[in-house]
């Protein structure tokens, strides 16, 4: 498993480029580095907050490669005092105007 930062990227699952329209992307599953991946703790830890379910971004690199990387989790929820910090929310009713 190769990691950069808190990035953990999928390995063992390759993504192709193609030229015909209607086919999205081409992919194999090297299932030996697949199954490496899944024993691993932090992937058992992301299935699990995910309810059964690996899920995963595929991406280009800068070179125009595909590769995928599991997708984070770790969005936070932003307050409208965070978002707008110059406001007075005490007499704020919610309309623009």
């Amino acid at each position: 498993m190769a990691q950069n930062s808190d990035t953990i990227f999928i390995n063992g699952l390759y993504t192709y480029t193609n030229d015909k329209s209607y086919i999205v992307s081409k992919n194999s599953l090297n299932v030996e580095k697949f199954n490496e991946l899944l024993s691993d703790p932090k992937v058992q830890q992301h299935i699990k907050e995910n309810e059964g379910y690996l899920k995963f971004v595929t991406m280009l690199s800068k070179a125009g490669k595909p590769y995928s990387k599991l997708e984070n989790n770790n969005y936070k929820e932003v307050t409208s005092k965070e978002h707008s910090p110059d406001r007075n929310n005490e007499d704020d009713d919610g309309l623009p105007f």
